[in-house]
């Protein structure tokens, strides 16, 4: 995880080397944007068996948005964005060599406050707030080769829990993240109607996504949550919609 998040922070630093006006007062702007996210699931649900060490996961998201910025300092946001997260898993469980991929699918809906940051020769914005994130498809692939019998090898359905497919009645139907978001904006060949933008954001889940009948306690008998959680680069387009006064 730390790799990650240097890596991206190290990529969004040369961003800024680049050079731009500020957006005028009152303006409207469309923005259309595509990245690649980092994702983890914070407090693995095994189950009820051994949990297996966590592995890099990646997933892209991509969407439109609608900026207004109200002055030189503040303005709003809301986005419509399909992403995809989930969780790989890979390590030894019950004595046998294990592989897990969670794969989660939602549709994200952010609505932000956008603050510029002073003494800034870039437009450079801050936005945070809400992220409503609706789940749109779950998927789950194990295999484990070798090692003794799972503990608690079936679920409160009376299915296997590691079964290979479609999970989707596992996790809630809606998550409640906080997002928050370092944005950076450039003039396309001199035009004041269209700009780069490029983000570096990241997004923290504030409920548990497991569904009830699913928060199977851990091994020693306590439960803690599940949370999705990303840090990811985004870049895009910004057009101008709005007319010059």
């Amino acid at each position: 995880m730390k790799k990650s998040i240097r890596i991206l922070a190290t990529v969004f630093t040369l961003l800024f080397a680049l050079t731009s006006n500020a957006q005028d007062a009152n303006s409207k702007w469309l923005t259309a944007m595509g990245g690649l996210n980092s994702n983890w699931i914070v407090y693995q649900n095994a189950y009820g068996n051994p949990e297996i060490e966590y592995s890099t996961t990646f997933g892209l998201t991509g969407g439109m948005g609608l900026n207004y910025f109200l002055n030189d300092n503040w303005g709003v946001s809301a986005s419509l964005f399909g992403s995809k997260l989930g969780q790989n898993y890979a390590g030894v469980q019950s004595g046998g060599d294990a592989e897990r991929k969670v794969k989660l699918t939602y549709l994200e809906i952010p609505f932000v406050i956008m603050k510029s940051l002073p003494y800034a020769s870039n437009p450079t914005w801050i936005s945070f707030g809400p992220d409503i994130m609706v789940l749109m498809n779950a998927q789950q692939e194990y295999k484990r080769t070798g090692g003794n019998e799972l503990p608690n090898p079936y679920g409160p359905d009376g299915s296997e829990t590691m079964k290979v497919g479609d999970v989707r009645n596992r996790f809630n139907s809606t998550d409640v993240a906080l997002t928050f978001a370092l944005n950076k904006m450039y003039e396309l060949d001199g035009s004041n109607n269209a700009m780069f933008v490029f983000s570096l954001n990241t997004s923290f889940g504030l409920t548990d996504i497991n569904d009830i009948e699913w928060r199977i306690p851990q091994l020693d008998g306590s439960y803690t949550g599940s949370h999705n959680f990303y840090i990811g680069l985004k870049a895009g387009l910004m057009f101008k919609v709005s007319k010059d006064k």
